[in-house]
C-alpha cells in the first residue's frame, strides 16, 4: 500500500494538520538526502521550524542544496550526531535509520547514539505532551537488525500508563522496514 517513507510522510501530515499548536518545532534526526526535512518544511511554512542532523557532510551538503533550490528558509543544518540535540525544543521528531542511500553503507545508524537521542525525547515526553516520535526502522542488513532488535525491546517495555507505543509493519515480510511511533498515553 504505501511504502515506509510515504506512510511516514502520512503520519506526518496528520500530526501538523491536527495540531492545535499555532508553531511547530520538528527534528529530523537523520536528514539524509533531505527529503523528510523538506516534507516537513514544506507543510509548515511560516508555522514551525525544522532542526535536521546529520553524521555526513555528503547528507547536510546535498540537503542544503536542495533546500536552496526550493528557497525553503525555515531550516537548520546541524553535521553533527543525533545523540547531541536537546529534546526539549521539540514537538514532532523522526529518525529515518540505517545508512544513507546511494552512499557508503558502512556508515549507518547505531543503536549507541539512536538510543541517547531517544531516551533523550522519550523523556521529554512528560513535559511535552504533545510531542510524537517516529522510527523508521531497517532491519535488511546486518547493523540495522541489530538497532531494530535493541530499539523493539526497549520500547515494548515502556510504561504504558505513560507512553502509547504502535508498531506499522508488513506483517508477512519480516525483514522489511517498519515505523514505530511513541507518544504521551492520553487518559
Amino acid at each position: 500500500m504505501f511504502k515506509i517513507v510515504e506512510f511516514s510522510h502520512l503520519i506526518i501530515s496528520e500530526y501538523i494538520k491536527n495540531s492545535s499548536l499555532s508553531y511547530i518545532r520538528c527534528l529530523d534526526a537523520t536528514c539524509g538526502m533531505g527529503n523528510d526535512t523538506i516534507f516537513m518544511a514544506n507543510l509548515l511554512k511560516d508555522n514551525g521550524h525544522v532542526d535536521s542532523y546529520d553524521i555526513q557532510e555528503i547528507a547536510i551538503k546535498t540537503t542544503e542544496d536542495k533546500l536552496n533550490n526550493l528557497s525553503i528558509k525555515n531550516v537548520s543544518l546541524f553535521h553533527q550526531s543525533h545523540e547531541e540535540i536537546d529534546a526539549s525544543l521539540y514537538d514532532l521528531a523522526i529518525f529515518n535509520l540505517g545508512y544513507l542511500p546511494t552512499c557508503n553503507k558502512s556508515i549507518t545508524t547505531k543503536k549507541e547514539t539512536t538510543m541517547i537521542a531517544l531516551e533523550k525525547l522519550i523523556n521529554e515526553i512528560d513535559n511535552n505532551e504533545n510531542l510524537l516520535i517516529i522510527i523508521c526502522l531497517y532491519p535488511g542488513h546486518t547493523e540495522g537488525k541489530i538497532e531494530s532488535d535493541f530499539i523493539d525491546d526497549y520500547v515494548y517495555n515502556l510504561n504504558s500508563k505513560k507512553y502509547l507505543v504502535t508498531k506499522y509493519l508488513n506483517y508477512n515480510r519480516p525483514s522489511s522496514p517498519y515505523i514505530i511511533t511513541i507518544s504521551k498515553t492520553k487518559m
